[in-house]
């Protein structure tokens, strides 16, 4: 799995969910401003509820910025098959219906890749899902919550 292309994957999703919330906080903001909202009455809260919107959409942005800063500063690490799981792992679980899941722990979570037709789940070390992953190694099992059902999978590869 080459990890620098899901870094980068993560980057443009962060980089989408940015741009997102800009227009969205810029949308909010020209109505919270127009001329044509001045409250009527005092139960017309309109500007006011579109002010909050935008004060609440800039700390989004905000919050974005800085994982996608922590993100792109973060060099991932070198993890070799037979290394435990830790921060830059990236698993591949089989249950025991046979269905595969690979999963990527970075310090950004959140997000569902893909590469090369494989759906990689990413998620953060402070996740539920990562503690019970984090310090296990190549054929270890793992009862886990995965699309909704929780069964006991079993570690196929690290990388």
């Amino acid at each position: 799995m080459n990890k620098h292309a899901l870094k980068d994957a993560l980057l443009a999703a962060l980089d989408a969910e940015i741009n997102a919330a800009l227009s969205s906080a810029s949308t909010a903001h020209a109505t919270a401003s127009d001329a044509n909202n001045k409250p009527e009455n005092k139960y017309d809260t309109l500007a006011l509820e579109a002010a909050y919107l935008a004060h609440g959409q800039s700390e989004r942005i905000l919050e974005l910025q800085q994982r996608r800063i922590q993100l792109a500063r973060w060099p991932i690490p070198v993890i070799e098959q037979d290394d435990v799981i830790r921060l830059g792992a990236c698993i591949t679980l089989i249950a025991d219906d046979d269905t595969e899941r690979t999963v990527f722990i970075a310090p950004v979570g959140g997000h569902q890749i893909e590469s090369h037709g494989v759906k990689i789940l990413v998620v953060s070390p402070d996740t539920p899902l990562a503690k019970v992953l984090i310090g296990k190694s190549l054929d270890d099992e793992a009862a886990l919550t995965l699309s909704g059902s929780k069964q006991n999978w079993r570690i196929i590869a690290i990388d």
